[in-house]
């Protein structure tokens, strides 16, 4: 059990609170709120976020916790804790408390926005909003002792995924370009596999049943966890003992929703399953981006996307949904994880997905720089999809307004899902050496996989960083190729290019 001194525990403690309330207000934002009521609870949320920020800045308080760390023994839980406190306060103690009111606010509004131009098809609504949040991210640099009027994007890069820069990715994905885009090419001009079953047309309720079912089968604690809907899917974590998820239902789109859960799944395992002795500190706040992106794509790409999972759960989907029964297991599969160069991220195939990355991340660069005329953003992002992806949206909702990120100023995090795709492929390529996952699968024992991460990822939380679990698990320093080879070996195998 961590100890602290009690004016540090108290401190922790209010700031958990305001973090719980806030938690709350944006989870009902994005799932029950009457829309029309958004605008005066985000004027709400702001004046909260000011006295939070105010609580959290106070001068002495943050003299006190300097003088504190100072007495904690190196390489103890509580120094670390306490460390990574002091870094998140360099970020935000020189920022004036009606500035940071302000971005609230502004990320706020534009995330509204954000979502009324998305359901309108309407960039010209949501462009003012995407500037001005933009603008304030960017601005809030400035307080930042690290930021020195040149490196914008390497200090946003640094907080989702600590140690991360430009210079770091931009050798990560030109590994992943010069790796899979001759593939992807290669694939391109072979016969390519039909699909179409998965886009028929499924009434929500059924597709809601079926998800029941691949819930139970994942074992998830419906005491601890709550599953909603939104426009983008996302988990919020309310403590060790509450994690919220979303989903989306497409009626044409019959594994959207299936995928979409298991990923977001991924990160409330990952939250649920941390020490319960690091709850309301920073050893769970401080957990990267990428490390959490790994989770959830370890559990959407080499679990729900596997041939065991779905033959444990074929019965069950013919069951529910007859057209699927002149269908093998392995033809289901095929069609799980065809390959196709297409306009949405989140229905990306594994193999293509990096590009779609990539073409943030590339912009976000230019961004960060300010150099992006946002008159012209949507032709920015379609040219990128032409230049990586040979296809171009012909409308906004498949083009620039499909992610949320932006919207709450979110600028460096897109490239976290690559990488943590990569540190993915490494620790399954692990646990596959150290029990049959297969048979744990095919035997309904899912506990397996989830123990695993428990005692071999999750529990950490922040107290080790995920390059540091990764190489204590598999023996070696992190190595991108698990992932491009694993992605080469899988779509060789499934195009038959062996």
């Amino acid at each position: 059990m961590l100890k602290f001194e009690p004016f540090y525990q108290e401190y922790e403690r209010t700031l958990d609170a305001f973090s719980l309330a806030f938690s709350t207000i944006y989870f009902e934002q994005m799932t029950i709120a009457p829309k029309k009521g958004i605008p005066y609870s985000n004027e709400m949320l702001s004046r909260l976020s000011k006295q939070a920020f105010i609580i959290e800045n106070d001068p002495e308080t943050i003299k006190k916790i300097k003088e504190y760390a100072k007495t904690l023994p190196e390489g103890s839980l509580e120094k670390k804790e306490v460390d990574y406190r002091l870094e998140a306060l360099a970020q935000s103690e020189n920022i004036p408390s009606d500035v940071y009111a302000n971005y609230v606010k502004v990320k706020a509004d534009s995330e509204l926005a954000w979502h009324e131009a998305k359901e309108a098809d309407n960039y010209e609504h949501f462009k003012p909003h995407l500037q001005a949040i933009m603008k304030e991210t960017l601005h809030l640099l400035e307080y930042d002792p690290k930021f020195n009027g040149n490196n914008a994007y390497d200090v946003l890069l640094d907080r989702y995924e600590k140690g991360m820069t430009q210079e770091k990715y931009d050798a990560f994905f030109n590994n992943v370009k010069e790796k899979l885009v001759p593939l992807i090419h290669e694939i391109q001009n072979k016969p390519q596999i039909n699909d179409d079953l998965l886009h028929e047309t499924y009434a929500v309720d059924r597709q809601e049943k079926f998800m029941n079912v691949i819930c139970d089968f994942m074992k998830v604690d419906f005491g601890k966890v709550y599953l909603s809907t939104t426009e983008h899917p996302f988990t919020d974590f309310f403590s060790s003992n509450d994690a919220r998820i979303t989903t989306h239902y497409y009626p044409d789109q019959f594994l959207s929703a299936i995928l979409s859960t298991v990923h977001e799944y991924g990160h409330a395992l990952y939250g649920l399953q941390m020490d319960p002795a690091f709850e309301g500190t920073m050893l769970t706040q401080a957990v990267g981006s990428a490390a959490h992106e790994s989770q959830s794509r370890f559990l959407e790409n080499h679990v729900g996307r596997s041939h065991a999972f779905w033959q444990a759960n074929y019965n069950q989907l013919v069951n529910l949904f007859p057209e699927f029964k002149d269908v093998s297991v392995d033809e289901l599969v095929n069609m799980i994880n065809k390959t196709e160069c297409a306009l949405i991220r989140t229905e990306a195939d594994e193999l293509t997905y990096p590009l779609h990355i990539m073409v943030r991340y590339e912009i976000e660069k230019e961004i960060a720089k300010g150099n992006v005329d946002y008159d012209k953003l949507p032709e920015l992002w379609a040219d990128k999809y032409e230049e990586y992806l040979g296809v171009r949206p012909t409308n906004y909702k498949e083009g620039v307004l499909q992610d949320m990120h932006w919207s709450t100023g979110y600028l460096g995090y897109f490239p976290t899902y690559a990488l943590g795709s990569a540190y993915a492929a490494q620790l399954y390529a692990t646990m596959e050496k150290q029990f049959d996952v297969k048979e744990a699968l095919l035997t309904n024992h899912f506990e397996k996989i989830t123990n695993w991460l428990k005692d071999n990822v999750h529990h950490y939380a922040a107290s080790k960083s995920m390059a540091e679990i990764v190489e204590e698990v598999s023996g070696e320093p992190f190595n991108p190729d698990y992932y491009t080879d694993y992605l080469i070996k899988k779509y060789k195998k499934l195009y038959n290019l062996d």
